[in-house]
Formats: structure tokens, sequence, C-alpha cells
């Protein structure tokens, strides 16, 4: 194997531990607010999409299937966290947006959020994070053209 090779093996190994990892942490700092990991991304993802998200965008954004998020925006309405409306266009549409409740939590989680990445990137330098956003990035659009052929 050449050396490239080499390297390219091992940061593919180590992407899917990471994301794992990256996750569980971030999983860790929602259940310190009360909620479970499905109503956390899920106020998170409304809070960064903005409000009246239709509930379908909401779905493929969270890779979950329409009729699963239905459940966990049902708790997050009982929780006064989100609030749900039909449309105004088109009645089979849901639009979900957080209430005032919902955007004061979403505040407080984006900040633990912040303070995780500041722990996890505190030694790493500003152009090594740079390069290794932009190689991330790289990906990413590979990825999505490859997927979208």
């Amino acid at each position: 194997m050449s050396e490239r090779s080499i390297v390219e093996a091992a940061y593919a190994r180590t992407l899917l531990p990471l994301a794992r990892m990256w996750r569980q942490s971030a999983d860790r700092a929602l259940s310190g607010f009360g909620l479970s990991a499905s109503g956390g991304w899920t106020i998170v993802q409304v809070g960064r999409l903005g409000d009246d998200v239709r509930q379908t965008d909401l779905a493929a954004e969270l890779d979950v299937s329409a009729a699963s998020l239905v459940r966990v925006v049902d708790q997050l309405v009982a929780a006064e966290l989100v609030d749900r409306q039909r449309d105004d266009v088109d009645a089979r549409v849901s639009r979900v947006r957080l209430t005032e409740r919902g955007r004061a939590l979403v505040a407080k989680i984006e900040a633990a959020f912040e303070a995780l990445r500041r722990e996890m990137l505190a030694d790493v330098a500003d152009a090594d994070l740079a390069t290794a956003l932009r190689v991330a990035e790289q990906l990413e659009a590979r990825f999505t053209r490859k997927r979208n052929r």
C-alpha cells in the first residue's frame, strides 16, 4: 500500500467512530435538559431551520421518517416547546415553530453544544480546523453528488 492509501484508510476508519462519539457527547448534553435525544435534536433543528419549517423537511433534516417524527412533535407540543399548525395554502402540510419556552431552551442547548465544541477542539490549531472543515465539506459534496446520480 502507498503512504496515501494508508492515510486514506486510517482517515476513513476514523470518521464513523468519531461521529458516534461526537453524537453521544451531544446526546449526553441534551439529557441534561431533560430531553430525549430525539426530542432534543428535533427542537435544535427547528431552531436552526427557522420558524414554520415544514414537518417533512424537518424529518428529512433529522434523517427520520415523517411518521416517526409525528410522535416526537406531539410530545414537544405537549411540553409547550413547539407549536404545529397547518399550512395556510396546503392543509396537508404541517409547519412547526418554537414557542418562547422552546426558543429559550434551544438557546441553552446551543450554549451547551458550544461549550462541548470548545472543549473538544481547544487544542486544534485554527488552520487545522479550517482544513478539516474544508475536507469534510468536499466529502459531503462528493457523497451528495454520488447519491443524486
